[in-house]
Formats: C-alpha cells, sequence, structure tokens
C-alpha cells in the first residue's frame, strides 16, 4: 500500500537540534529523524507496526485517496 508522508523540518524540543518530523495524515501517526533518509525509514517502520497493530485488533485499514495534489509555488514579491 501506499501512504502519503508530509515531512517538514523541525527543531528537537530540549536540545534545540534540527531534525525532521514525517507525518501520515491518513493513519495519524508521525515519528521523526536526524535527516529525511531517516525519518523516511522511521515512518515506514512504523507504518508497518501500526498496520499489524489494526490487523491483529480487526481494525479497518485506512486507504489512502490520492485527491490531493502538493506542490510548490514561486512567486516574486515585489519590493
Amino acid at each position: 500500500m501506499d501512504y502519503r508522508v508530509v515531512i517538514t523540518p523541525d527543531v528537537r524540543t530540549g536540545s534545540g537540534e534540527p531534525g525532521f518530523t514525517a507525518l501520515v495524515p491518513v493513519l495519524g501517526i508521525a515519528t521523526d529523524g536526524d535527516s529525511v533518509e531517516e525519518a523516511l525509514r522511521n515512518i515506514r517502520g512504523l507504518i508497518a507496526f501500526h498496520l499489524e497493530c489494526l490487523r491483529k485488533e480487526k481494525q479497518p485499514v485506512p486507504v489512502e485517496h490520492a485527491a490531493d495534489f502538493i506542490t510548490m509555488a514561486r512567486v516574486v514579491v515585489p519590493t
């Protein structure tokens, strides 16, 4: 299954060190990492764990509906 993962730069509480947060909105789960790659690796593991827990509890597995399209728009703001 494919799930949308939103990765954003973050600052760790307490240490103030930079990091990244990875969120899967449709599953309502999040984790973090020191790099984008680590955050993505961590969220993949968390997705697998979360889905296994849902299966064991006989709960429905949410399906991602790719109706949203997220992109960036660069604009020049006159000074």
